[in-house]
């Protein structure tokens, strides 16, 4: 953390929602390769929707 005039630089709420913004990115790409790994089973391929649009 970086004081400038007795203040923190970056904000706890900041730290705060950049932690939980990952947490949901990680929580979406585990989703998506289950689901890569079910339809693999199946034979089929996955294409995400920001690939397939």
């Amino acid at each position: 953390m970086i004081l400038v005039d007795g203040l923190p630089l970056v904000r706890p709420y900041l730290a705060v929602w950049e932690r939980e913004r990952d947490a949901r990115v990680r929580r979406q790409l585990q989703r998506e390769r289950r689901r890569a790994a079910v339809l693999a089973t199946l034979g089929q391929d996955y294409l995400p929707a920001e690939v397939a649009a």
